[in-house]
């Protein structure tokens, strides 16, 4: 019947430390419960509270806003990135916007979402938008890094553009 707003991090840390020393301190948390007039009062609060406390990396603002309408809290993805990210710029949305087509297409294949930085999320989402969602999915898939920053040099290298395959014989003007 309830549902986390925030706190997330904290309740996985206390769970981890129960699990490891037994210590019945860390078997309970500490709550307030709160009750929003609807779902869609509850995510706006927790992505205001997430933004406030840490700030989301642009995967996790286009995952949370792609989830809600999976979930059917809003009308359709748009309507909950409008929701959701309300005070946010026009230029900032886009960017979200963007980031949606990553979580979709590699969501699944991805091990550290939320380490990629904006200029590499937007230049994945070329390539997406070239269709080769599937080519970066296996290479992900292939290759499973186990670091962030392991699959950052993986995806960096899959968002540069292929060089055009030269012809034998062919000469370049220098």
């Amino acid at each position: 019947p309830y549902g986390l707003i925030s706190g997330w991090r904290r309740l996985a840390a206390l769970k981890v430390l129960h699990a490891e020393t037994g210590d019945p301190r860390f078997a309970t948390v500490q709550a307030l419960a709160r009750r929003p007039e609807t779902a869609a009062d509850a995510y706006v609060a927790m992505v205001e509270e997430n933004e406030i406390r840490l700030g989301l990396s642009q995967y996790e603002r286009a995952r949370v806003a792609a989830r809600a309408a999976e979930r059917g809290v809003f009308a359709d993805e748009e309507a909950a990135l409008g929701a959701l990210f309300a005070t946010a710029s026009r230029p900032k949305r886009s960017r979200i916007r963007a980031f949606i087509l990553l979580y979709h297409a590699l969501d699944e294949a991805l091990r550290f979402p939320a380490a990629i930085p904006e200029r590499l999320g937007l230049a994945l989402v070329e390539r997406l938008r070239r269709g080769e969602g599937p080519a970066i999915a296996a290479a992900l898939a292939a290759a499973s890094p186990e670091t962030p920053e392991a699959e950052l040099a993986l995806l960096d290298r899959l968002a540069r553009p292929a060089a055009p395959p030269r012809r034998p014989g062919a000469t370049r003007a220098l």
